[in-house]
């Protein structure tokens, strides 16, 4: 019984306990729990400033908790965070992309930092499945919102990340 308990923990993917941010004295989440189990799909809602951001920013290990505990695939965040960073996506509310560079320099750049092998291909692949191949060589900054948001998507992806996190991935995307 107790082995099965165990594997069973182990096979959360994601688990926040009283998770807490505050900024000053003006709370951002209080006392979040929420579990999700690898495979699962998760979408949050509520009214601008309910948090739903500064959670992700905390799943994606850019901002840290003032309290509670969160673990991805068994590991604390707070402590080994940096570990686990090449094992998620994330689609911010901002593209983080670099307006000079191409569709194509854009994701070769993130796909050395992430250590992407095969990265040409990889490159080519999330490009065709954004719909933006036909645009590789140009700028960024010459693309329009909807387009940059497909980008962002597509270097989300490109280092096939355990994780996927969205915030408003729709913003600026046409049917």
């Amino acid at each position: 019984m107790a082995a099965s308990s165990a594997e069973s923990k182990n096979d959360r993917h994601v688990e926040v306990r009283g998770l807490s941010k505050y900024y000053g004295p003006r709370p951002a989440l209080r006392g979040v729990d929420l579990r999700i189990e690898r495979g699962e799909f998760m979408t949050l809602f509520g009214p601008n400033g309910a948090g739903k951001t500064t959670l992700l920013r905390i799943l994606a290990t850019l901002s840290r908790p003032s309290a509670g505990t969160a673990h991805i695939g068994g590991l604390d965040l707070r402590s080994q965070g940096p570990r686990f960073r090449r094992e998620i996506g994330l689609v911010a509310h901002e593209p983080l992309l670099y307006g000079t560079l191409s569709v194509a320099e854009n994701l070769h750049f993130f796909g050395r930092l992430y250590r992407v092998p095969e990265l040409e291909a990889r490159a080519r692949e999330v490009m065709e499945q954004v719909g933006l191949a036909h645009r590789r060589h140009d700028a960024v900054r010459t693309l329009s919102r909807g387009m940059q948001q497909r980008l962002s998507i597509a270097r989300a992806l490109l280092h096939r990340p355990s994780l996927l996190l969205l915030d408003e991935p729709y913003a600026g995307l046409d049917p």
